[in-house]
């Protein structure tokens, strides 16, 4: 079976010798490995983790990258990377660009179950267009636990803090280790910084044809399971085990993620995009309403702020959870999953019928049940969210009734992380500059209990 990925069409559109006072947005297919685009079926990496083509290096090399915003640190599998986890992907070769500088440094970065160990190098990057010299990356020399298809992951996060800001040269035999003052990783920030053609360092993601699978007035779509994860010894990530579903319309579906715009020029052969990257801003004109912006939490240890936000109080119906002082939930987009202190979980769970599956480390439900499920209801910072269980349940076997929740057990006794199941649900946008995330429901919402608002006070 090839795998499918969600993948960028780099068109070159845009005048990226100046700054464009519009956001510059960049259409998703569905495409398979050998980078044909699937017509009846296909599947985002991780059920809508989003992946995109990264070229690295002059000349370039083309990656597939996995898009993360729980870290600003980027990495590919090297040419070095022997372990069996970095078999069936393409590799960096420093040596073949003329613009690479080896530092010397290690990076490692753990996800979960999954661990990637890198050398850092410095190299021109080049996505959709826009180009950015110098980016501080990983070339994996050791990969374990990582799905197949894909080579790597963009950074999408903060900038990481590689605890040194110089670095002691040492002999090589063909490229030189230099004394290099790393600059921040984070891709978007330096391609701003650099005057590549963004108008501001904010992007943003949505989704227009990836549904939960399961729908609470009815079954929809059968997903495909594949099992990854993911943290990092300097910055903590987020594990997922994840489920894709199939979408065998060919167009753009609903599933409460919207109906985005039809461009009725396009031939009728022509695939609609499954998704959208922005940025340099936001999109407004697939918005309903404002975009509601979630400022971002504190945290005085760190060179910037994380996508991270203060959660206060969840709740199930009228099941509630009183958080923690401090908890903070992490925005990501590199896990399916919505993660929560493991008691809190297990309560959900035993309340709803759900049974814990250690070999997946998600829950079990009939899907009988599953439909009966109220609203996961957060405050997020002073935000209220309210999510509809069809977008965070999955079908396994609709025959045998058996479906799953995307409610797992976190690896903190406080911290949440909220995934894809809550990230497409919405056009989810990033603001380095606000320090915020902004939420915002889609035109052509077909309403369903999906909701985002500030809090009354």
């Amino acid at each position: 079976m090839r795998t499918a990925f969600l993948c960028l069409a780099a068109l070159a559109q845009f005048a990226l010798s100046s700054v464009s006072a519009e956001p510059i947005t960049i259409p998703l297919y569905r495409r398979s490995d050998d980078g044909g685009i699937y017509k009846a079926a296909g599947k985002a990496l991780d059920n809508g983790v989003l992946a995109g083509k990264l070229k690295i290096g002059n000349p370039p090399q083309e990656f597939t990258v996995a898009f993360d915003t729980t870290t600003g640190y980027s990495w590919v599998r090297g040419s070095r990377c022997k372990t069996e986890n970095c078999r069936g992907r393409c590799s960096y070769y420093a040596l073949k660009s003329k613009d690479a500088v080896s530092t010397g440094k290690k990076f490692s970065v753990e996800y979960g179950d999954s661990c990637v160990d890198t050398h850092i190098y410095l190299d021109t990057f080049e996505f959709a267009n826009i180009k950015a010299k110098d980016i501080p990356f990983g070339g994996a020399y050791r990969m374990s636990g990582f799905a197949d298809g894909f080579d790597g992951y963009l950074g999408l996060g903060r900038s990481v803090d590689f605890n040194i800001t110089k670095m002691k040269s040492t002999s090589s035999n063909s490229l030189a280790k230099r004394d290099v003052a790393l600059p921040d990783s984070a891709f978007v920030p330096n391609a701003f910084q650099q005057g590549a053609g963004l108008a501001s360092a904010q992007f943003g993601m949505y989704t227009t044809g990836t549904t939960s699978g399961f729908d609470q007035s009815g079954i929809t779509t059968s997903p495909t399971t594949t099992d990854t994860a993911a943290t990092n010894n300097t910055v903590n990530a987020v594990p997922g085990t994840t489920t894709t579903p199939v979408n065998t319309s060919g167009s753009v579906t609903g599933g409460g993620f919207g109906t985005i715009r039809k461009r009725h020029n396009k031939k009728d052969d022509e695939e609609e995009p499954a998704g959208y990257l922005v940025m340099g801003g936001i999109d407004k004109s697939i918005i309903k309403g404002e975009m509601q912006y979630i400022r971002l939490a504190d945290d005085p240890g760190a060179k910037a702020k994380n996508w991270d936000v203060c959660i206060r109080h969840a709740s199930f119906g009228g099941l509630r959870f009183r958080q923690e002082p401090n908890a903070i939930a992490s925005i990501s987009t590199s896990t399916s999953f919505i993660s929560m202190p493991p008691d809190q979980a297990d309560a959900f769970h035993a309340k709803f019928g759900g049974e814990y599956q250690s070999a997946k480390r998600n829950y079990a439900i009939k899907c009988s049940e599953a439909a009966k499920l109220p609203v996961l209801k957060m405050t997020l910072e002073d935000h209220i969210v309210e999510l509809p269980a069809k977008y965070w349940v999955t079908v396994v076997d609709a025959e045998r009734d058996c479906c799953e929740t995307k409610i797992t057990r976190g690896s903190s006794d406080r911290d949440w992380v909220l995934g894809t199941s809550l990230t497409n649900a919405f056009y989810t946008s990033f603001d380095p500059d606000s320090e915020a995330v902004g939420l915002a429901i889609k035109k052509g919402f077909k309403e369903d209990g999906l909701r985002v608002y500030k809090k009354s006070h």
